[in-house]
């Protein structure tokens, strides 16, 4: 009998509990401030030193596989938001659904306002001209883990550099890749190092006095020339003997690589866990453009700016070498980027089938040039891109995160990802031509797919002048050719969930309001800060979009304040 109750208690509050998770998913709080988007995340403030930080490589990697899947599949909060469609979206975002510049992200390439020439793209992040190649290299550390050999210079300004190579079988492939992908990300917003294609001759290497290398056993021994030659056998020579390789100028002081999940506790600045930073959840998208298969937590840095006391976390990606169709030493096998490492999922579902599931992959053609490697776009699927190991914060994704992470890499235009392509220095034309038709491919495909959960309306404006209203926005999937320009909008306006401007339909981006709708509607409101909550003094005005196939979309929100400047209304966020 007891027993009996007490499972009937169980099954009760179990259900509370669901019930409670769902109605707190489709709470509907419009994002505003009263003062227009915050463009800055004031997370720059002077910080203790912290100390040097990198946890166990193979223990992470088998945490991300192992332990944090099965947590994941019993995450009833988490799956029952998903069943709701009510995910939890990224914490970090204004009210305008964009992410503000921070030490993670710089807003660039893709905001409007932000774009960049082809020159800066070309550039990256331009804070040298290279390693100096008319005098002495001095080699004072060989390079440590990663797959790619490599080794430590200064050259005769004093900058820094960690040199990389080529693979014997396929000149320029590894170099290329790197260069190309850092050029990208940086403009994409992220924090990068400055990576340069460098043609140099070995003859003016030296080891510096003092320099040290590990032997098998892990013990130090001096660093000699004959170690440099042994890693210089393994680097592709030119024609001319001299040596074509990345040099990656020296970042500063590195305190480790930060996490895709939580936050680092010795860095007071870090308020967001990282799993829920939209910029780490969109990343996931900008990095399946290029297939760069190896986004895992020690492919970052934290790198200390500044002095003890005064400085600040700046965040980084780095290791650009298994992007595109590159896997560093290697060739990228047609798997990587359509499944992790060791996937659990993809084993299970072979199980369950005896075998019989097929992927795609699996019937790839073969690569066609050695200097690119695989890279394709026929089956590429921009929603199955799969890293190394699974990545916490793309395990949050939502489609909203997804559409920004779209809307950045859309913002490439075919011209733009030319002068990405040419920063590779190809030698053969092509295959450059190739890596461009590929690049346009994929782009156009994950723009398809992103674009088609989430209506692309956005960057609104306003004017308010003595005809009335204009409230103008952008259809992306038109501006970037995904769509043609035959669609309708249609529209209408709330006030505290109560229709005010009824259903209206117009074939323009652009919607009218005469002046005496603006005035009725403005006689709802009171100005702003004069009533108790800013919700109180916003209007809804929703806009869902029919295309060609005769489907309206979901409806973009855009809410709207008195603004008593203009004696209209101003933007006062957005909601996809």
């Amino acid at each position: 009998m007891v027993d009996g109750r007490l499972k009937s208690l169980v099954v009760k509050l179990a259900i509370i509990g669901l019930s409670a998770v769902f109605l707190a998913s489709c709470a509907n709080h419009p994002k505003i401030n009263a003062e227009g988007p915050y463009w800055k995340d004031d997370d720059m403030k002077g910080i203790p030193e912290p100390e040097y930080e990198e946890p166990s490589l193979v223990w992470t990697s088998l945490k991300r596989t192992l332990s944090d899947q099965a947590i994941e599949l019993l995450d009833m909060d988490r799956n029952v938001r998903k069943i709701a469609g009510r995910p939890v979206q990224a914490k970090n975002t204004n009210c305008f659904d964009e992410v503000p510049n921070s030490s993670w992200f710089t807003n660039r390439h893709g905001h409007p306002q932000t774009r960049l020439y082809r020159e800066q793209i070309e550039a990256g992040p331009d804070l040298t001209d290279g390693p100096d190649t008319s005098g002495v290299w001095e080699v004072f550390r060989p390079k440590v883990g990663g797959a790619t050999p490599g080794f430590w210079i200064e050259d005769s300004r004093g900058d820094q550099y960690i040199i990389k190579f080529d693979p014997a079988d396929n000149p320029e492939m590894a170099t290329a890749a790197a260069a190309m992908a850092s050029r990208y990300f940086y403009a994409c917003g992220y924090n990068v190092p400055q990576e340069s294609i460098v043609y140099w001759r070995p003859e003016n290497l030296r080891v510096r006095k003092g320099a040290t290398i590990k032997d098998r056993s892990g013990n130090k021994r001096p660093l000699t020339m004959n170690d440099i030659n042994d890693i210089l056998k393994k680097a592709n020579r030119e024609p001319d003997g001299s040596i074509r390789s990345l040099a990656s100028l020296n970042v500063g002081n590195v305190k480790g690589p930060f996490m895709y999940e939580g936050i680092r506790k010795d860095d007071p600045n870090d308020w967001c866990p990282h799993e829920h930073r939209r910029e780490l959840r969109g990343l996931y998208v900008m990095g399946s453009l290029v297939n760069h298969y190896d986004l895992k937590d020690h492919n970052s840095m934290d790198v200390y700016v500044g002095e003890d006391g005064s400085g600040y976390l700046k965040h980084f990606l780095m290791d650009f070498g298994s992007s595109f169709g590159s896997d560093g030493q290697y060739v990228k096998i047609p798997r990587k980027g359509y499944a992790n490492m060791f996937d659990l999922r993809d084993i299970g579902v072979s199980t369950i089938t005896f075998g019989l599931k097929t992927w795609a992959w699996q019937n790839a053609k073969p690569y066609q040039y050695p200097s690119i490697g695989y890279f394709e776009s026929e089956l590429f699927e921009p929603d199955k891109f799969d890293p190394i190991v699974p990545n916490p914060a793309f395990e949050q994704l939502t489609d909203q995160d997804a559409y920004w992470g779209a809307k950045i890499v859309l913002s490439f235009s075919d011209d733009d990802l030319a002068a990405i392509v040419e920063t590779g220095r190809l030698s053969d034309q092509n295959a450059a031509a190739y890596l461009l038709k590929t690049l346009v491919e994929r782009r156009d495909k994950i723009g398809r797919h992103w674009f088609g959960k989430i209506n692309p309306l956005d960057y609104p404006a306003i004017e308010s002048d003595d005809q009335g209203l204009q409230i103008s926005f952008v259809d992306l999937a038109v501006e970037h050719g995904l769509e043609p320009a035959t669609a309708t909008y249609q529209y209408e306006m709330r006030y505290k969930g109560k229709v005010v401007l009824g259903v209206a339909e117009t074939d323009q981006t652009r919607i009218s309001v005469s002046s005496d709708e603006r005035d009725r509607l403005l006689s709802l409101l009171q100005p702003a800060g004069s009533s108790s909550t800013v919700e109180d003094d916003v209007l809804e005005l929703r806009v869902r979009t029919r295309r060609v196939s005769g489907d309206v979309g979901k409806p973009v929100t855009f809410w709207l304040m008195p603004d008593q400047r203009s004696n209209g209304f101003a933007i006062a966020g957005i909601k996809h």
